[in-house]
């Protein structure tokens, strides 16, 4: 679903998840929505010229990580508007958390964690 998302970008998008199993609703739900979420912020905000979306599960948790190449901002300076809130609310509400990382002049990454128990069998 994500790579049918990332082709409609206005940004080039490279989605990377080799090896990832399913996990329950939710969790798939709550990573999809998130990483929707953060790829309309680059588009809006980032002025990037690519995007990586990453996929790893490990150790009981499921991460993403969506890294583009634009201006970045001072994370420091601002709070988060309503996309990062949200994806933060949503990710909050499985036990899970999002850090975001930027730096201004070289891109921002938004990485969020949820916990979950092993892949279920496709």
């Amino acid at each position: 679903a994500l790579q049918s998302q990332a082709r409609k970008s206005t940004v080039p998008v490279t989605v990377r998840g080799d090896g990832i199993g399913r996990y329950a609703r939710e969790a798939e739900a709550a990573v999809y929505f998130s990483c929707l979420e953060a790829l309309q912020n680059v588009a809006k905000y980032a002025s990037a010229t690519e995007v990586t979306v990453s996929l790893a599960d490990g150790d009981g948790t499921l991460r993403f990580d969506v890294t583009d190449d634009g201006v970045g901002f001072d994370t420091t300076a601002s709070a988060y508007g309503t996309g990062l809130q949200g994806i933060a609310d949503r990710l909050a509400a499985l036990d899970g958390s999002i850090e975001v990382r930027s730096t201004i002049g070289a891109g921002t990454t938004v990485e969020g964690t949820i916990p979950v128990r092993l892949p279920q069998p496709n």
